[in-house]
């Protein structure tokens, strides 16, 4: 599994509408904002950003390091949501908030973010038809 470029959520201008329009999913250590559409043929069936507050980590390495290791759990656990997504032909933007005071170690952030994707698959898996997707 890869995590390209195509798969990276880098607008400021989506990033700023999933925070306002988007739905939401809480799994500690993370607020998942989100919106799943119809998918187009040369979308990717899931883009994600990461963000760390400033406000709780003062140190760049800190945030990056939290960063790394949550790009790297989503990479390897991506095809949870994947699945789902490729069923139903949707695509999925995803930004994880991280809300944690602690630096967590790899292992719980891992497993963590599996359980949240699970919760955010069953959510589209169940709505086959989501309050956020365009109609066929």
């Amino acid at each position: 599994m890869r995590y390209p470029k195509s798969e990276r959520l880098c607008s400021q201008k989506q990033i700023a509408a999933l925070c306002t329009t988007g739905d939401t999913l809480f799994h500690f250590p993370f607020k998942i904002f989100f919106s799943i559409t119809a998918a187009e043929n040369d979308k990717p069936s899931c883009q994600m950003a990461v963000n760390i507050p400033k406000h709780r980590f003062k140190r760049a390495v800190k945030r990056n390091l939290l960063k790394r290791r949550i790009r790297e759990a989503f990479r390897r656990n991506k095809q949870i949501i994947y699945q789902p997504l490729e069923q139903q032909r949707r695509t999925a933007c995803l930004f994880l908030h991280y809300i944690s005071p602690e630096t967590l170690d790899y292992a719980s952030l891992e497993t963590n973010l599996r359980e949240a994707l699970s919760k955010l698959a069953d959510a589209v898996a169940k709505s086959g038809h989501h309050p956020t997707a365009a109609t066929d």
